[in-house]
C-alpha cells in the first residue's frame, strides 16, 4: 500500500493584532455610543452598560438591583408575560443582564439582519419593563433558593466567607452581588418598581454595539430606539471604592467532609496599578498555568489535589487576589505548607522561561478572545464599567512586553505579604483544625454554621 503525503503550506509569525477602534457617538438623550463594526460577525452583539453600582441599593433591600435585572425580560409593558419572550425568539434573539459591583450591562444577541425590531424589544425591556408583582416574587424565592444552595456548597461557602474578610464589613464588596437571605427576603414589588425608577435611565449610560454593519447603520437604530429615553427623575450613585477588611484565620466546620475548600488571600490592586502587568505575569507563573508552581507541587507532585490556581480578582478600585483549590481532609495542612513555602519568592524568583511563557500565552490568546462580536463587547462594556480606556486591551499587551523576572518578582512580593494573608478552610474542623495550628496558623478560629 502507497502513502502520498502532501506538502504542509509554510507557517509564518503570526501578524499584527490589536484590538478595534471603535466609532464613537452620542445619542439625542446623551447616551454614549461605541462602535465597532466586524465584518463577517453576523451575529450582533448589543451591551447598554447602565451606570448603576451595588452601593445604590438601600442596604435593607440589597438583592433588588439583581432581581430588578432579572425581572427585565419577563415582559414590557407593550408585550406582557410571555408575549414577549415568544417575539424576542421570533426574532432569534438572546437576552441577558449582567451585574457586578460597578454597573448593570443589559446584553442583546441578534442576527443583523434582525437587529431592527430586536433591538425595539430590547429598548422596551430596558426603558418600560412590566415589573409584575408575581414575577417579582418569584424571582426573590429563586434567589433566596439560589443562596441556600450556596450555603450547601462548600467551594461557595469558602469564596463567600473569603469575600467577607477580605472586604470591610461597611464595604458592598463584603457580601454577595445578589444580595444576602435577609435583605432579598425584603425585595418587595414597589421596590423593584423604585430602584428602576430611579437608577434606570439615560445619564451616565453607554451602548456598545459590535458585529457585521454593512447593511445597516446601527447608530441609526439605536436612535430610533434608545434615544428618546428620558427619566427627569434619575439618580446617579457613585461608585464606593472597597476598603480592606482585617486578617483573619479560620475553618468554617463541616463535619464529616472527605475534602476541605481553602481560600488563602488578601485585598489587593486593580487594573490601574502600574505593577498590573507584572502581578498579571507573577500571577500566571505561580498559579494560572496547569504547570504553574502550586500546580506542579500540589497536585502532580503531591497528589493533594485536582487543580489548584492563584488569581486575582480586580475590581473598578481595589480586589483580592486568593490561592484556591479542594484538598483531601488529611493533607490540608501540609498543602497550606508547601504553599506558603511556594509564595516566598526571595529564594525562587520568577525565570526568563516563566516571563517568557505567561506573555506569550496572554499575547497569543487575545485576538481568539477577541474573534467574536460578543468578545468584543463583553471586553468594551467592562472597561466602561471599570473606568478604563477603549484601547486599554492594546496598552495591556504592551505592558507586558517590558515585563521582566525581576519586575515580576520585586510587585508579587510586594503585594503578596505572607504575613497579612486570610484563611478560609471549609470542611471538618475536628480533622483539620488541629493540624494547621500546627504549622504555624496559631490564631485559627473555628465558626460553626
Amino acid at each position: 500500500m502507497t502513502t502520498t503525503s502532501l506538502p504542509q503550506p509554510p507557517v509564518g509569525p503570526p501578524g499584527a493584532w490589536s484590538f478595534p477602534t471603535p466609532v464613537e457617538g452620542t445619542l439625542a438623550n446623551g447616551i454614549r455610543t461605541l462602535t465597532y463594526d466586524r465584518p463577517g460577525q453576523h451575529v450582533v452583539s448589543v451591551h447598554l452598560v447602565l451606570d448603576v453600582p451595588l452601593n445604590a441599593e438601600d442596604p435593607a433591600v440589597e438583592g433588588v438591583a439583581t432581581i430588578t435585572a432579572r425581572v427585565l425580560d419577563e415582559g414590557s409593558r407593550a408585550h406582557p408575560g410571555e408575549e414577549f419572550a415568544e417575539l424576542m425568539e421570533t426574532e432569534g434573539a438572546g437576552f441577558g443582564v449582567e451585574l457586578t459591583l460597578a454597573g448593570t450591562q443589559a446584553v442583546l444577541d441578534v442576527p443583523a439582519s434582525r437587529l431592527d425590531r430586536a433591538l425595539e424589544l430590547f429598548a422596551e425591556a430596558v426603558t418600560t419593563p412590566a415589573l409584575g408583582d408575581d414575577d417579582v416574587r418569584r424571582h426573590v424565592t429563586l434567589r433566596l433558593a439560589e443562596i441556600e444552595q450556596g450555603q450547601a456548597n462548600s467551594a461557595q461557602t469558602a469564596t463567600h466567607t473569603f469575600r467577607g474578610l477580605t472586604y470591610d464589613a461597611g464595604s458592598r464588596a463584603s457580601r454577595m452581588n445578589g444580595g444576602e437571605a435577609a435583605t432579598v427576603a425584603a425585595v418587595t414589588p414597589e421596590a423593584v418598581r423604585d430602584f428602576h425608577a430611579r437608577h434606570y435611565g439615560p445619564a451616565g449610560a453607554t451602548l456598545v454595539l459590535a458585529g457585521d454593519f454593512s447593511a445597516l447603520d446601527p447608530v441609526a437604530l439605536a436612535e430610533r430606539h434608545l434615544g428618546g429615553w428620558r427619566n427627569d427623575d434619575q439618580v446617579r450613585t457613585t461608585y464606593q471604592a472597597p476598603a480592606p477588611g482585617s486578617r483573619a484565620t479560620l475553618v468554617v466546620d463541616r463535619p464529616g467532609a472527605v475534602q476541605a475548600d481553602v481560600r488563602l488571600g488578601a485585598f489587593a490592586v486593580d487594573r490601574t496599578d502600574p505593577r498590573w502587568a507584572d502581578l498579571t505575569v507573577a500571577s500566571y507563573a505561580m498559579g494560572g498555568a496547569f504547570l504553574s508552581r502550586l500546580n506542579a507541587v500540589l497536585r502532580e507532585d503531591k497528589g493533594y489535589t485536582y487543580g489548584v490556581r492563584m488569581a486575582f480578582s480586580p475590581l473598578r478600585s481595589g480586589g483580592s487576589f486568593a490561592v484556591q483549590g479542594s484538598f483531601r481532609t488529611e493533607v490540608v495542612a501540609d498543602a497550606l505548607r508547601l504553599t506558603r513555602e511556594l509564595l516566598q519568592t526571595e529564594q525562587a524568583p520568577f525565570t526568563d522561561d516563566e516571563v517568557r511563557e505567561a506573555v506569550a500565552y496572554f499575547v497569543g490568546v487575545s485576538p481568539l478572545r477577541y474573534a467574536t462580536a460578543d468578545g468584543v463587547a463583553d471586553q468594551a462594556g467592562t472597561n466602561v464599567l471599570l473606568d478604563l480606556p477603549v484601547d486599554y486591551v492594546d496598552r495591556s499587551l504592551a505592558a507586558l512586553a517590558d515585563v521582566t523576572p525581576a519586575s515580576a518578582t520585586r510587585a508579587f512580593q510586594e503585594v503578596v505579604r505572607l504575613d497579612e494573608l486570610s484563611l478560609v478552610v471549609v470542611g471538618d474542623a475536628a480533622v483539620v483544625a488541629g493540624p494547621l495550628r500546627e504549622v504555624g496558623f496559631a490564631d485559627l478560629e473555628v465558626r460553626t454554621r
